[in-house]
């Protein structure tokens, strides 16, 4: 079934109705911002966001998070229209991991970026990532991780066991799937986000984000699902 073209699956009546995004980004203290947020509509009523938060113990974070989350973008945008949604989603990660590498050769550096994508095309959600960008669902007010860090804690830190960095990938891109009903809500955030603050208490309450304090840079995307 890959690369089945998608003509027939978009002439479907589009189950859900408005798909909106608000998106935040706050730098950490006394740091230039290394995380980086696109969010574009697709196909009608789709959605792609994207929030890659750059790897500061390597060279170039801010640029590395530029880099992924412009590749990724072209690439869904490319060919949303004739394949699968989980096809997009795995050219788009290995198309940015290629335009790393080729950054890296340029710059004789090491750069990476921890990414995650969310793909919403009718009622379904498709998401992927790499790292600990996570991504969360709110379903009848009921807040779920549906992403794994990809870290490792040691005495030292907290590591990246996986991120885009210009290798390749030792393991296949997590690729899953979730049905959207209305009134649900996801969020994509950067470890500086959701270290900083209790999201389901943000979310249930609908308090506002204050950056006072953060160390990290915090970013976060907001998508609803409404009628």
């Amino acid at each position: 079934m890959r690369g089945k073209p998608l003509l027939t699956y978009f002439k479907k009546p589009l189950t859900m109705k408005t798909i909106d995004f608000n998106t935040i980004s706050y730098p950490g203290n006394n740091k230039n911002n290394e995380d980086y947020i696109l969010c574009r509509k697709v196909s009608g009523n789709g959605l792609v966001a994207i929030l890659a938060d750059g790897m500061g113990g390597l060279s170039h974070g801010a640029e590395a998070a530029k880099i992924a989350s412009e590749s990724i973008l072209t690439t869904v945008l490319n060919k949303i229209q004739e394949c699968l949604p989980e096809d997009v989603l795995r050219m788009a990660f290995d198309a940015a991991d290629i335009a790393i590498a080729k950054k890296c050769r340029e710059l004789k550096c090491k750069m990476g970026a921890a990414v995650t994508v969310a793909l919403i095309i009718d009622d379904s959600l498709y998401y992927a990532w790499q790292g600990n960008v996570r991504l969360y669902k709110v379903a009848d007010g009921k807040l779920s991780l549906l992403t794994k860090d990809h870290i490792v804690e040691e005495t030292e830190g907290t590591y990246l066991t996986r991120c885009v960095n210009g290798k390749g990938y030792r393991e296949n891109v997590p690729i899953k799937q979730e049905k959207l009903e209305y009134a649900d809500r996801i969020y994509i955030c950067s470890d500086g986000y959701y270290r900083h603050v209790n999201l389901g208490v943000t979310v249930n309450q609908n308090m506002e984000f204050t950056p006072d304090g953060i160390l990290d840079d915090a970013s976060l995307i907001e998508i609803k699902v409404s009628n």
